[in-house]
């Protein structure tokens, strides 16, 4: 993700269910149509400075938060938060845990906006 800012923050956040299913977990950074994740999308931003964005990844409802408050020499302060709950099965049944990681970092060569 990145904002509209000039000077973009680039971030990234990777997920994995571990024991959902036999084997090696499938680490997810992206929701792709088609791809078993959804819904998912922006609750509400202004494409600068705040939002909240839902992913709902099978059992499990990530809730991603982001604001920015101004000032300081690099335009700004960042706060985030990631929030996971599991949602209960028909039967009842809670999904197995959950690993992410989280990257941020500003626009490369590498990595351009």
């Amino acid at each position: 993700m990145k904002t509209r800012s000039p000077q973009p923050l680039l971030t990234g956040l990777m997920w994995a269910q571990q024991g959902a299913t036999p084997g090696t977990p499938k680490l997810r950074h992206t929701c792709e149509q088609g791809d078993g994740v959804g819904p998912f999308g922006w609750e509400f931003h202004d494409g600068l400075s705040f939002g909240r964005q839902h992913i709902q990844d099978g059992a499990l409802r990530l809730t991603t938060e982001f604001v920015k408050r101004p000032g300081g020499q690099h335009g700004g302060d960042w706060s985030w938060r990631v929030t996971v709950e599991p949602q209960a099965s028909a039967q009842g049944i809670l999904p197995p845990s959950m690993a992410a990681t989280m990257s941020s970092g500003p626009p490369t060569q590498d990595w351009p906006c």
